[in-house]
């Protein structure tokens, strides 16, 4: 069987490949390319709104091959060439918190955010696109904002923050199954997952993979321990079986959300802070660079007060310090306020 060709980078790693690794362009033709293209996960309830929620996922805009106007997601009619659904560089800002995103050096931007806010709470979630996974920002969109829906409509609700975060991840977990089609064989689109929610004197956190919460204000502190088999050791909790002969300094993931994904139910940690401060929500594009939250905290120190600014700053770092993958960062006054500054 002969591996398709990309007229701009050359034939595919593998024969069976439909997607150039490099640029995205479909490597099929006709009909076999409109069989083999699964239909794009949206909002449960069709556009989001304005408020209380925001995402990155891209509206139409123009293909990266050849100009024309491409939705997100979508498959140029003129070059094939198939547009990321989420934006190459997305801030959002509500004020009361704030999130930025980037491609950094890689082609597309597999990385997706999404911030909101209900009565009393504020509400962030980060899915970081599996880079060994096809089409992994489809999935990392529709997780986010499966997630984020439900996490505001469980509060709404009268959920508690830890009941809400289950369910916020148990719909993510869908929404990115969903995101697979027939032809993805062994590499589905896949993320991990992280959301946070800053409501009353607590915040709760919750996660699958690797993309982390951290804790920034008195007794900074990573909230989150990595799925992988490498934080897991360290840790001395347990393997899966199948893994207990690998290198246990190996980062490889143990968990994330997909169709070959072992499980949807996340881990769930409340804390109640002693003292105003921030969260920092992220995808591993910061946190390879600002690993510790004394690290992390000391770059914020040097930043202007509101959720935008900080934001900004941090994805700002990450480019300088390399931009080896997507960013991806949201950030979450404590306690929430009207104006979106950190409490004094």
């Amino acid at each position: 069987m002969t591996a398709p060709s990309c007229p701009e980078h050359g034939p595919a790693g593998d024969p069976r490949d439909h997607f150039c690794e490099v640029c995205g362009r479909n490597l099929r033709t006709g009909e076999e390319a409109t069989a083999t293209a699964a239909p794009l996960p949206g909002p449960r309830s069709g556009t989001p709104p304005v408020v209380p929620w925001l995402s990155s996922r891209a509206t139409e805009g123009d293909c990266g091959g050849c100009g024309a106007q491409v939705p997100g997601g979508g498959y140029c009619d003129s070059c094939g060439r198939r547009r990321s659904v989420g934006r190459d560089h997305a801030e959002l800002d509500l004020g009361v918190l704030a999130a930025v995103t980037d491609r950094a050096r890689r082609p597309r931007n597999e990385d997706a955010v999404a911030i909101g806010r209900v009565a009393g709470a504020t509400v962030a979630v980060v899915c970081d696109g599996v880079s060994t996974s096809t089409r992994a920002d489809t999935a990392a969109t529709a997780a986010v904002e499966s997630a984020i829906e439900e996490l505001l409509d469980a509060l709404r609700g009268g959920a508690d923050p830890a009941e809400a975060s289950r369910r916020g991840a148990r719909a993510a977990a869908v929404a990115a199954r969903g995101a697979a089609g027939p032809a993805d064989r062994d590499t589905p689109p896949s993320c991990t997952y992280v959301s946070a929610i800053v409501a009353g004197d607590g915040v709760t956190v919750s996660w699958i993979g690797d993309s982390r919460a951290y804790w920034l204000g008195p007794d900074e502190a990573l909230l989150t321990l990595d799925d992988s088999l490498r934080a897991r050791v360290a840790a001395g909790l347990p393997v899966p079986a199948a893994l207990a002969e690998e290198d246990p300094r190996s980062p490889a993931l143990i968990r994330w959300l997909g169709v070959d994904g072992d499980d949807e139910e996340a881990h769930v940690v409340t804390v109640r802070p002693s003292g105003p401060g921030r969260i920092v929500v992220c995808s591993d594009g910061l946190h390879h660079y600002l690993p510790g939250a004394n690290e992390l905290a000391a770059a914020v120190s040097g930043l202007p007060p509101t959720p935008l600014a900080v934001a900004q700053g941090l994805t700002r770092l990450a480019l300088e310090g390399g931009g080896h993958d997507n960013v991806a960062v949201a950030v979450l006054p404590f306690p929430a306020t009207e104006t979106g500054g950190t409490p004094a």
